[in-house]
C-alpha cells in the first residue's frame, strides 16, 4: 500500500506539473510568431524565467541569453555576440597591434618564460632575453599562471609601467617597462631559401598585409629572387578587403579576384584587379594546409582560378563566407554573416556538412562528387568545401610538423632557413620553382 501510494503522489505530481506546462504552452503559443505575439512569447518565457527558475537570473543577464540564443539557434559559427572585451579583442586583431612590452611568453614548468621579443619594443629596450623566467609581475608571483593570465599582466594602457622580476641568461634582475602600442607584422618571416627562390610567410589578414606583403617581396627580388613559396599554412585569414589586395598584386589588371553575394545591395560585388601586376613575371607556389582559411583562401582561390600560382599542400579549411560587425548601444556588437564569397570561376568553397552516407574524412582529392571546372587555360580545379590543391603533400598528421616550423619561422631559432629547406612543402615547392623561367611554368611536371 505504501508503494501504492507513493506512486499515486508522484502521478499526481507529474499531472500538475504536465497541467501547468500545458497552461504555460497554451499562454504563450502565439498566433503570428513574425508580429506582436511573437514578442509576447518572447517576453511570457522571460517572465517565467524571473518567477520560477530555481536560481534568480537579473533582467541584463536574460536579455542577454535570449541574444545568444537567438545567434546561436542560426547555426553559423562565424555570428555571434561580441562582448565590449571581445569587441576590443577583434579591432586589436583587425589593426594587428596591441598596448603592451612586446614580449611573448609560455609557460614552461609551471613560469612564464620569455620565448621572444619583438624588435624596438620596451622589452627589447629593457633586456629582457630569450629564456628569462618571468618571476613577479608587479609584486604578484607568477608561479601557477597560465598564458593567457601572464599575457594580460604585461598587457594594459599605452604609457603605463609594469615592474618585472626576472631570472635567466643574464642573472636575476628587477626591471621597469613603460607600455607601447605594439604591432605585429603580418609577415611572419621571409628569406632566400636558395639563390633565386625566395620564401615568405603571412601569418594574419590585418589592415596593413598587403602593405607589408608588397615591401617585403620587393626587397626578397632587390636581393636576387626571380620566384617565391609564398607560405600561408596555418592563415586564419582576416579582413576581405586585405586578401582582395594581396591577390591584385599577383594578378594583372581586369583580372577577376573574387565574387561577393548576399541580400543587401552593399554586399553583392565583384572585385576585379584594378592595378598592373607588381610581379608579373615570378613565378608563384603557395603552400596551403587545413588551417589555411578565409581571405587566405580568397587569395589561393584567385591564383589558382587565374592560372597565377600552383597550390600545394592539403585542402583548406573552407570559410567561404564574410560577415559584417554591427555595433551595438552597450559597447558590444555582433558579428553577423551577411555575404558568401566565390571564386573567380564560381566556386563556393564552404565546407558543407556531409551527408550520412558520406565518409567525412575522406580525401577531398580523391571526392568524385566535387564539381569540376577548367582554368583559362584547361587547368582541372575543384569545387566543394575549400580550395583542392593542385598537388597534395602530406596528410593532417603533418599538421604538427607545421605547427613547428610556423613556430621556429616566428622565432627565428638558429638554424631556421635550415629547418625550412628540411620542410616537404617547401622543398617541393624549390624544386618546382628551380625550373620554372615563366608564371605558368610551374604547371608543367
Amino acid at each position: 500500500m505504501s508503494r501504492l501510494r507513493s506512486i499515486a503522489l508522484t502521478g499526481l505530481a507529474l499531472g500538475v506539473a504536465w497541467a501547468a506546462t500545458g497552461a504555460l504552452r497554451d499562454a504563450v503559443r502565439p498566433r503570428d510568431p513574425s508580429g506582436p505575439d511573437g514578442a509576447r512569447l518572447l517576453e511570457a518565457v522571460m517572465e517565467r524565467v524571473r518567477a520560477n527558475y530555481v536560481d534568480s537570473v537579473d533582467d541584463a543577464r536574460l536579455w542577454e541569453l535570449a541574444t545568444l540564443g537567438l545567434l546561436g539557434e542560426l547555426d553559423d559559427p562565424n555570428s555571434s555576440y561580441l562582448t565590449p572585451a571581445r569587441r576590443v579583442a577583434l579591432e586589436r586583431t583587425i589593426t594587428n597591434s596591441y598596448p603592451g612590452v612586446g614580449a611573448q611568453v609560455e609557460v614552461m614548468g609551471g613560469v612564464p618564460v620569455i620565448v621572444q621579443t619583438r624588435p624596438g619594443t620596451p622589452a627589447e629596450r629593457a633586456g629582457l632575453e630569450e629564456g628569462d623566467e618571468l618571476l613577479v609581475v608587479d609584486g604578484r608571483s607568477t608561479r601557477g599562471w597560465s598564458d593567457a593570465e601572464a599575457r594580460a599582466a604585461l598587457r594594459g594602457p599605452r604609457g603605463t609601467s609594469v615592474r618585472l622580476e626576472v631570472d635567466g641568461p643574464a642573472g636575476r634582475r628587477t626591471l621597469t617597462l613603460v607600455r607601447d602600442q605594439i604591432h605585429v607584422n603580418a609577415i611572419a618571416g621571409e628569406t632566400l631559401v636558395e639563390a633565386d627562390v625566395a620564401y615568405l610567410a603571412v601569418s594574419t589578414f590585418s589592415d596593413s598585409t598587403a602593405v607589408e606583403l608588397r615591401r617585403a617581396v620587393d626587397s626578397l627580388v632587390a636581393r636576387g629572387a626571380r620566384s617565391l613559396v609564398l607560405d600561408l599554412r596555418g592563415n586564419p585569414g582576416g579582413l576581405l578587403a586585405q586578401g582582395v589586395e594581396v591577390a591584385d598584386l599577383f594578378l594583372g589588371a581586369g583580372a577577376q579576384l573574387v565574387t561577393t553575394a548576399g541580400r543587401t545591395a552593399a554586399s553583392r560585388r565583384v572585385y576585379t584587379d584594378s592595378t598592373t601586376s607588381a610581379w608579373s613575371a615570378l613565378p608563384v607556389v603557395v603552400l596551403v594546409n587545413e588551417l589555411t582559411a578565409s581571405a587566405a583562401e580568397i587569395v589561393a582561390g584567385a591564383l589558382q582560378d587565374n592560372d597565377r600560382a600552383l597550390i600545394l599542400g592539403r585542402v583548406t579549411y573552407g570559410k567561404g563566407s564574410a560577415q559584417g560587425v554591427y555595433g551595438l548601444d552597450n559597447g558590444a556588437a555582433i558579428s553577423l554573416t551577411n555575404a558568401r564569397w566565390y571564386t573567380p570561376l564560381g566556386r563556393s568553397i564552404e565546407h558543407p556538412v556531409p551527408a550520412d552516407d558520406v565518409q567525412a574524412d575522406a580525401p577531398a582529392e580523391a571526392d568524385t562528387t566535387r564539381p569540376v571546372l577548367r582554368t583559362p587555360t584547361g587547368r582541372v580545379v575543384k569545387g566543394g568545401g575549400g580550395i583542392v590543391p593542385d598537388q597534395v603533400i602530406g596528410d593532417t598528421a603533418g599538421l604538427a610538423t607545421d605547427r613547428r616550423l610556423a613556430a621556429v619561422v616566428r622565432r627565428r631559432d638558429d638554424g631556421w632557413q635550415g629547418a625550412l629547406r628540411g620542410d616537404a612543402a617547401v622543398a617541393r615547392a624549390v624544386v618546382i620553382l628551380r625550373r620554372a623561367r615563366a608564371p605558368r611554368d610551374v604547371f608543367v611536371d
